[in-house]
This record gives structure tokens, C-alpha cells and sequence, in this order.
């Protein structure tokens, strides 16, 4: 299965994952799944970062970039418990993109995306205009997607997607309310769990301009979630928003 139209991605990953010790994770690799189904840009973020050590997980991702920066964009992840560690981040690797492309993964930090501790990153994301990943997962209490509702309303200048959408059917219920009540929001696709229908529902409840392809590549099959929007009860027209206009004009949004 091929996309009729470039894909940019929103949503991968780099480095090995230990629920995944066979997956072939090394850009060269991606690169070539990449090209069987039309992905033109993958946008990456280390699982190594995710995981435990942001400073070199980001510097992972920074040679990924140089070597190929035609083909990823780099999201600078960020730890909110180390003081001062999330800003120097983001300054060290502010030529990743522009504007910038942050990662939150608020439920392997195990700390709540609404704390204090994450709120010098907000700050800088709305004052850069940055586009902001956040992990998400259906009501937890560190990255449901209540939560960030408030947030997306405080700080208006952030474009934030709401990476897996909260995951189950009703997580996907939360990220649409918070959608609908805050238009710098937007719904990432990837995910484990397939729903029947719900790519018609956020289409129908947001607009085809607010809901983003992501794969999370390459520990999810990216070919899956290509097929979640091909065979969607949608016009191509907003198929090919999804698939690559949308995150396009995020990445572009800002720039001089």
C-alpha cells in the first residue's frame, strides 16, 4: 500500500524500544519504509529521551537531522524534573526546527502536564509559536486530554496535538471535547487501537484541517494507520489534509 499523496508524518520515534528488541529502528531502515509508502517527512522524537536521558536522546536525534534533513524533523524532548534542564534543551537544539518542535511525555516522566514544573515550557512554546507533542492517554492523571483544555486556552500561541488522541474510544471522546473548545488544538492519529468510524467522527466534529497522520513509527506499522485514512468514509480532499497538508502547514506556520 502506497499514499496517492506525500505523507508527513507527525509522530515517530528513533532509537530501540524494550517492549520492541526486533524492531530495525535505524533511520537508514525507516528511510526505506518511509519510501515504500510515500512518507516524505517523519517527525522524531528518541525513545531514549522519553524514556530517561534527554540530553542524549536529543543529541540522537540531532545527527538523524543532519544526516538526513530532508526527511525528518526533529522534536526536542523535555523532562520537566531537572531544574533547568527543559530550557537549556530547547535552547541547544533550537535549529531543529523553526518554529520549534517540542516533545511532553508527561507519563514516563511521571510528572502531570498541568504542573508547575512544565509551565517554563509552555511559556516558551506560546512565545515561539511552538508545536507541541503530548503523549496522551484516556483520563490518566499525568496526560489525559482533559488536561490540557486549560492549558490550550492559557497559552494560545502553542499548537498542540494531542499525540495518540487518548488512545481508547472515549479517550478520543476526551480529545474532542478539548478540540472543540480550543482551536489550537489538533488530534494525532497514531495509535495501538483501531476504532471503526472514529476518523469520521473527528472529521465531523473538528474539520479534516485539525486531525494529523502519525505512525509512531517504527514501532507501530505505519502501513496500519495509512489504511485507517485511506479506507475512512471521508472525500479525498480531506484524506489528503490529514495525510500531509495539515502537519505541513503547522511546520511551516512561523517561519521568516
Amino acid at each position: 500500500m502506497k499514499s496517492p499523496v506525500p505523507i508527513y508524518d507527525c509522530h515517530g520515534h528513533l532509537g530501540a524500544h524494550p517492549d520492541f528488541p526486533s524492531v530495525k529502528h535505524s533511520a537508514e531502515e525507516m528511510i526505506q519504509v518511509m519510501d515504500i509508502l510515500n512518507v516524505e517527512v517523519l517527525a522524531i522524537t528518541s525513545t531514549l529521551a522519553c524514556y530517561s536521558d534527554c540530553p542524549r536522546g536529543n543529541a540522537e536525534v540531532a545527527i538523524a537531522v543532519r544526516q538526513y534533513p530532508a526527511r525528518f524533523c526533529g522534536y526536542v524532548t523535555v523532562n520537566p524534573n531537572l531544574e533547568g534542564e527543559a530550557l537549556r534543551e530547547l535552547d541547544r537544539w533550537s535549529y531543529f526546527h523553526r518554529p520549534p518542535l517540542i516533545k511532553l511525555h508527561p507519563d514516563l516522566h511521571k510528572y502531570p502536564v498541568n504542573g508547575p514544573k512544565y509551565r517554563t515550557v509552555w511559556d516558551y512554546a506560546n512565545q515561539t509559536h511552538a508545536v507541541v507533542l503530548v503523549h496522551t492517554w484516556e483520563s490518566d492523571a499525568n496526560c489525559g486530554p482533559l488536561l490540557l483544555g486549560p492549558i490550550a486556552r492559557e497559552f494560545p500561541q502553542a499548537r498542540i496535538l494531542l499525540g495518540h488522541s487518548g488512545v481508547t474510544w472515549r479517550g478520543y471522546e476526551q480529545s474532542l471535547e478539548v478540540a472543540n473548545a480550543a482551536p489550537n488544538t489538533f488530534l494525532d492519529i497514531t495509535g495501538s487501537q483501531s476504532h471503526r468510524t472514529i476518523i469520521e467522527r473527528a472529521v465531523a466534529g473538528i474539520g479534516a484541517g485539525r486531525v494529523l497522520f502519525g505512525s509512531d513509527m517504527p514501532y507501530l506499522e505505519a502501513a496500519m494507520a495509512l489504511g485507517r485514512i485511506l479506507s475512512a468514509r471521508i472525500s479525498d480532499a480531506e484524506k489528503e489534509q490529514i495525510l500531509g497538508k495539515n502537519f505541513l502547514r503547522l511546520l511551516e506556520e512561523g517561519c521568516d
